[in-house]
């Protein structure tokens, strides 16, 4: 048996006594009926500030209800599907908490997706309406001309001009002439609410449901983290068809009953300007979001008297050691890195709340068991490599139609994440790469994040990414991608030479490419199955 002993666990809360809950119910059979009540408890509490608008609790209901008494009239049910294909905006939640009241699935599309991507999610998911924003409605046209699967149409219209005609109604025209009678139907906390989809790095993306017991198993253990203060405003600028603006942000600070601010997308320019406008406390972004404002961003440009902010959060890929140091010199700011994936409703170990360790991407939070394991299910001795897995109730349902998928993927109640990682006797995790990312070089195997912490630690590179190369002898080779700083040149036998006393030599990088660049998904995620194609 593993020795649990030495590891940290985190204090006992009580969400009694979490201060932005005082006042407020805490128990719910559904996501939708918290929303409901929310607005009746605190009716006039910001909720959302977008630009020149601000939204309160109760408008975000009464707009919900509209949606929800139009999607009532066109026979959406408990259990339906209903698509959203929009922009960072409020109307994502009018339509999302609208489908929800109804116990309806919202189901977020990726808005960066092309015609027979869309194709394929309307035949996976067949939702019964699905609202797309002007801006994608030329390319979900083409989608659905591609699909069997023809869902009601409503476009929530903005200035871009598209020329389709696939729209039967637009949500301006709900929102104006359907009743804000109350529409809450009764739900259980293993009903499904959202359904979200993997990037699709490895092959067609899956959905992935998420009941309302995961969701609040999320909700309860950002509560109990302390990491919020009443009057706390979580700004938002990763794209809202992602697990973290939702299950991590959304959610949670909801649940809270505390603000949102949505910004459309990321903005190094609007960066700092709608921190200090919107008294934003605390920020959600990824690695390389946070190394451009670091880069970037002169601070003595930022008003700091009304600056607010006081936690950067980083997740989507690890934290460079050096970019977290800096940051905290060059602001005042704290990162704290976390890890998550979808299929575990967002977030499952974060740094914040346990004694400092910068290395690694920190230890369960309230309410989960991570563990490190073989492929047997086996929990392996402590600094020994393997899966990471996770148990609790924030591990999703099942992936949407594959149940061989979902299967594959929980097993005896652990979630194989397929990340590749170890664990030190205090618990906490540390992340090595995917697990098919491992580089099989001759016969051993080589973890990427093994090549890639030292070299992002060198000061002329900004960016590196390892890969395996395919090789007829050994099977695969070593390949790093590196995109230098502004300014800075370095050869392929610099990188070896730096490398040397910091690796062993059978994982040093054979090949080395210098690019200007990363692909990455619209998350931020590194696309490594691109860079393998140059390989």
């Amino acid at each position: 048996m593993l020795d649990k002993s030495k590891r940290f666990v985190r204090p006992k809360v009580s969400l009694l006594d979490v201060e932005t809950l005082k006042g407020k119910r805490i128990e719910f059979d559904s996501v939708a009926q918290m929303l409901t009540i929310r607005a009746q408890e605190i009716p006039d509490s910001v909720h959302v500030l977008y630009y020149d608008e601000v939204v309160t609790y109760a408008q975000i209901n009464e707009r919900a209800n509209r949606i929800a008494n139009y999607l009532k009239g066109k026979g959406v049910v408990r259990g339906d599907t209903v698509s959203i294909m929009v922009l960072n905006s409020p109307e994502i939640y009018y339509t999302m908490f609208g489908v929800q009241k109804l116990g309806a699935v919202a189901g977020a599309i990726n808005y960066m997706l092309k015609g027979p991507e869309i194709a394929y999610v309307l035949e996976d998911s067949k939702p019964k309406i699905a609202f797309v924003g002007s801006e994608y409605m030329a390319e979900f046209a083409r989608g659905w001309e591609l699909s069997r699967h023809k869902p009601v149409v409503v476009e929530v219209v903005t200035e871009i001009d598209h020329g389709e005609t696939i729209a039967e109604e637009t949500l301006e025209t709900i929102l104006d002439q359907y009743p804000a009678d109350e529409c809450l139907v009764a739900q259980s906390l293993d009903d499904p609410f959202l359904l979200l989809y993997s990037s699709g790095t490895t092959g067609r993306p899956k959905g992935i449901l998420i009941s309302n017991r995961n969701e609040f198993a999320i909700c309860k253990a950002m509560a109990m983290m302390g990491v919020n203060k009443p009057g706390d405003v979580w700004m938002i600028i990763l794209p809202m068809f992602h697990t973290n603006p939702l299950c991590v942000a959304t959610y949670p600070y909801s649940y809270q009953g505390l603000t949102l601010c949505i910004r459309k997308a990321f903005s190094p320019a609007d960066f700092w300007p709608s921190l200090t406008r919107y008294g934003v406390t605390i920020v959600m972004a990824v690695p390389a979001m946070w190394a451009y404002v670091y880069n970037v961003a002169d601070p003595a440009t930022i008003e700091r008297d009304r600056l607010k902010l006081r936690y950067a959060f980083a997740g989507a890929a690890p934290m460079p050691l050096e970019l977290v140091r800096g940051f905290k010199e060059k602001f005042g700011v704290q990162v704290i890195d976390g890890y998550g994936l979808t299929e575990a409703t967002g977030v499952s170990t974060v740094s914040f709340g346990a004694p400092e360790n910068l290395q690694s991407i920190g230890i369960a939070i309230y309410g989960q068991e991570v563990e490190i394991m073989d492929d047997d299910n086996n929990i392996l001795p402590y600094g020994e490599k393997g899966e990471i897995c996770i148990r609790g109730e924030a591990v999703m349902m099942a992936y949407l139609n594959k149940p061989e998928a979902t299967a594959e993927a929980i097993r005896d109640g652990w979630l194989h994440t397929g990340d590749m990682g170890y664990m030190d006797e205090q618990g906490y995790v540390y992340i090595s790469g995917r697990k098919k990312e491992m580089i099989n070089r001759g016969g051993e195997n080589i973890y990427p994040r093994e090549i890639e912490i030292p070299l992002e630690k060198h000061p002329k590179i900004a960016e590196v990414a390892v890969v395996g190369a395919p090789d007829p002898a050994l099977g695969e080779r070593v390949r790093a991608c590196i995109v230098l700083h502004p300014s800075y040149s370095m050869t392929a036998e610099e990188v070896r030479e730096y490398l040397s006393d910091k690796i062993a030599k059978y994982k040093l990088p054979e090949i080395v490419d210098f690019m200007p660049d990363l692909p990455r998904n619209p998350t931020g995620k590194i696309m490594k199955h691109e860079l393998k194609k140059g390989s």
